[in-house]
């Protein structure tokens, strides 16, 4: 068995670690240019947040932390969020995850980070909950399809699924419009589209009503850095009705790195807070974003959008029927370094997280 060495990255590591993540996790999201962005420019982080283990000086596994100014009681303090955690075939078995989470786990609680926080998949969720990580719910997604076919195509090449996804976008499409039908968006809404977006004017609509929720502080710097991420495209969509202003950022992929199904990602969600006139603002927001994308096989939402703004466009929570019954969502799981209920709110009560996309590292 080799001998393992878990210690923090160093600049030499960065090639090997592209490398292992072509290997393990993606063939194309990875790139010298996305690392720099995810780890070395960070700005709430005075250091790049990876553990990785090697063998005879060959990096086997790493685990990534993406870091957020987490809102926790009414101040933004620094968490982060486990993410790219992989581990070569080769050395798997070995206790390496746990290994590596113990490590990060050792030095944030000493420099006063109040929780991790995550979105894990079933396998790797499992692992965390044994290193005592807890469940909050599900990954705060909602998705409404509109073409089947290429879906079910990247799931499985058997015979006549081409036939099935067909008939299934049929069956899909009636029912969207049956969903629109329902509700009305705002018939006096100004929106206008924006590249790139414009960083202070989301930040003012944040300001104007932050949740007290926790989720992330966003200001005009979390807004330069969070949506500079070179994997996406962003678009900003602005309304204004009756007063009220409100905002959504599209993300899409840039051409290029297109594979599988075309996939338009709703990544932000401004206000953050209910108040009056949001819902039917945002519902001609949800509208604008499918008229100016009618290409998508695909669309994704923050599932914190207002039920009733979500049902009307055609959008399914996951974790929730009918996507419950295909699939049981990703967990949505956080990991206490300091109190379980810091301020008085329960980390493991969903209730008091208001998340977009952009609190996910992928986002």
């Amino acid at each position: 068995m080799s001998e393992y060495d878990i210690r923090w990255y160093r600049p030499a590591d960065r090639a090997q670690f592209l490398d292992r993540y072509a290997e393990v996790l993606d063939t194309w999201s990875h790139s010298p240019e996305w690392f720099d962005w995810k780890y070395v420019s960070n700005p709430y982080v005075d250091h790049v947040p990876i553990v990785v283990a090697t063998a005879d000086g060959d990096l086997v596994g790493a685990r990534g932390f993406f870091a957020l100014p987490m809102v926790v009681d009414g101040e933004p303090r620094r968490t982060l969020q486990p993410c790219d955690t992989m581990v070569h075939r080769d050395h798997r078995g070995r206790g390496l995850f746990a290994r590596m989470a113990e490590r990060a786990i050792e030095r944030y609680r000493k420099r006063e980070a109040p929780f991790l926080f995550g979105f894990a998949t079933e396998q790797s969720g499992e692992a965390d909950r044994n290193l005592g990580w807890r469940r909050v719910g599900t990954a705060p997604l909602a998705y409404r399809v509109e073409n089947v076919t290429p879906l079910l195509a990247a799931q499985t090449t058997a015979p006549g699924h081409q036939f099935a996804g067909n008939i299934a976008t049929e069956v899909v499409s009636v029912h969207n419009r049956l969903r629109e039908s329902r509700g009305d968006g705002s018939p006096d809404a100004r929106i206008r589209r924006e590249e790139p977006v414009p960083a202070e004017t989301l930040a003012d609509i944040y300001a104007d009503a932050p949740p007290e929720t926790i989720h992330a502080h966003r200001d005009p710097a979390f807004y330069r850095w969070r949506l500079s991420n070179p994997n996406w495209n962003y678009t900003a969509l602005i309304g204004e009705s009756g007063g009220e202003r409100a905002a959504v950022v599209v993300a899409r992929t840039p051409p290029g790195k297109r594979y599988g199904p075309e996939i338009t990602r709703v990544a932000e969600v401004v206000p953050l807070a209910d108040h009056a006139g949001r819902e039917r603002l945002l519902r001609a927001l949800l509208a604008e974003v499918r008229g100016a994308f009618p290409g998508s096989d695909l669309f994704v939402a923050p599932a914190t959008m207002p039920d009733t703004v979500l049902r009307d466009q055609g959008f399914y929570r996951e974790g929730a029927p009918p996507l419950s019954y295909l699939r049981s969502g990703r967990p949505h799981l956080v990991r206490a370094l300091d109190s379980w209920a810091p301020g008085g709110r329960a980390l493991t009560d969903g209730d008091n997280w208001t998340t977009t996309l952009l609190e996910l590292d992928t986002g």
